[in-house]
């Protein structure tokens, strides 16, 4: 008796292995908008809270801003009867913002976690600490450097013909422009390192483009800062000398500065 190909067991198929991240179940897209509008709710509820803590210490909060101006502006006036309520309560508003923010970053992190490979979840933890700390910094650095700085300047053109009247709105919006803008700005060298790490603009090319990076940098600096040459002079310094230490960062962590010819190696011996 014979028997055909037909007649035989057929061989089964292994499942196919999931091409995706590993720690991503699948989902359809409904599930996905659920859990983003979860996170989402999740994330404002707990700038509810922090905003709602933070108003009682409305004048804290205040005090802090003025304090870079302790030494230049005796007084601030305002031009209409609710303008101290309204900027306190924005001021209370940015502070439950800034105080939520780690768990707002953290309800990011749940959502977007399962869909990357694990050296991705590694990279994003390390450069977002990074981030993070460029980003006080570049507070504290317009902070106590160049708010007060600036100030000085423009209070120099006072005479006895041009007294300064500063509202207390026009400042509180010029000492958070330049915080945020600062905080933005000292992320350069995670922008440049990633440039240079991809490779699509590599060491070499920024290093001898140096004079066209300053440019740029200017530019750059132009439209975060506001519309006056002193800040935007303020922020281009410390951002080229970032750019200096991101060209540094890369060539003393090039694989190739680490690396010994045969050739040095013979000699040598």
């Amino acid at each position: 008796m014979t028997t055909t190909p037909s007649d035989l067991p057929a061989r089964p198929t292994p499942d196919p292995k999931p091409s995706g991240p590993p720690h991503d179940t699948p989902k359809t897209i409904f599930e996905h908008i659920a859990d983003l509008r979860r996170c989402v709710l999740r994330a404002l509820l707990a700038v509810i809270l922090c905003t709602t803590f933070a108003l009682p210490f409305q004048h804290l909060w205040l005090s802090i801003l003025l304090y870079p101006a302790r030494n230049t502006l005796a007084r601030l006036t305002y031009l209409s009867p609710p303008e101290p309520f309204l900027v306190q309560f924005k001021i209370a508003l940015i502070a439950g913002i800034l105080l939520a923010l780690p768990y707002v970053a953290w309800q990011a992190w749940l959502f977007l976690a399962p869909a990357l490979y694990d050296l991705e979840r590694r990279w994003i933890l390390r450069l977002a600490g990074v981030s993070i700390i460029l980003f006080w910094l570049g507070m504290l650095f317009a902070f106590f450097v160049a708010v007060p700085f600036a100030l000085r300047f423009f209070i120099s053109f006072e005479t006895n013909m041009l007294q300064s009247a500063v509202t207390l709105r026009h400042y509180v919006g010029f000492v958070n422009t330049l915080l945020l803008a600062f905080g933005l700005a000292f992320q350069l060298p995670l922008v440049l390192l990633f440039l240079m790490k991809t490779g699509l603009v590599p060491r070499e090319r920024l290093a001898h483009n140096r004079r066209i990076a300053f440019v740029v940098l200017l530019i750059i600096s132009a439209i975060l800062t506001p519309p006056d040459a002193l800040s935007m002079l303020a922020m281009a310094a410390p951002l080229y000398l970032l750019f200096e230490l991101s060209l540094w960062l890369e060539r003393l962590f090039s694989p190739h500065s680490l690396t010994f010819t045969p050739t040095n190696t013979a000699h040598d011996h």
